[in-house]
């Protein structure tokens, strides 16, 4: 078996066992799940580059709606463990739907400051299917694919004790490093709002 289809499997079975029953034995019985809606513009660059601030911006946008649910969240509320799923629309340069699903989260919920400002940083990973071969993907890296992998980063920031929060996000394709396809991938930097309920 190739290292591309045992990295597949081996991340398939990892989202079969934490959706198991009483996977989500220790997540709060509040606040579980989320709603978010944000768009943004495709840069020309890096993943690195795109977040230093030093990014080309490119004639391509995109609107997400993203629907998560929290399954586990430790006693100490420290961090906690997500599942998503999100379609995006993407217009400009591509004209295309974009499916990522599922998509496991890691968020870090505890900072010094969450009296003040409260604070979130998440990392998000899973499979993204494109409804057809993303053009600009394509002129960028010579070629792509329409099935490649989805990765995010995201800073939340709310007021204490709403339900309400903007998120600033680098939605990212990416080839996996050969795991998905040799080539393609795209950096789109977006921020919106999100709503836990």
């Amino acid at each position: 078996m190739n290292r591309a289809r045992y990295l597949k499997i081996m991340y398939f079975l990892l989202i079969a066992i934490l959706l198991a029953p009483g996977a989500n034995a220790s997540a709060s019985s509040e606040n579980n799940i989320a709603a978010s809606l944000y768009g943004g513009v495709m840069t020309d660059d890096n993943w690195r580059q795109s977040i230093s601030g030093q990014a080309e911006l490119v004639d391509s946008h995109i609107l997400v709606g993203a629907l998560g649910w929290t399954f586990h969240r430790p006693t100490n509320r420290l961090w906690s463990l997500e599942l998503e799923a999100n379609v995006a629309r993407h217009f400009g340069i591509q004209d295309h739907f974009e499916f990522n699903a599922p998509v496991l989260n890691v968020r870090w919920e505890y900072f010094p400051w969450d009296k003040i400002l409260d604070t979130s940083l998440a990392y998000g990973l899973g499979p993204s299917y494109a409804t057809k071969l993303p053009e600009y993907e394509r002129q960028k890296s010579g070629d792509s694919e329409q099935f490649l992998l989805f990765w995010h980063i995201e800073a939340a920031f709310a007021l204490p004790d709403s339900s309400w929060s903007t998120i600033f996000r680098l939605h990212h394709r990416s080839s996996g490093y050969g795991m998905f396809a040799d080539k393609g991938g795209s950096n789109i930097l977006t921020m919106g709002l999100r709503y836990e309920f």
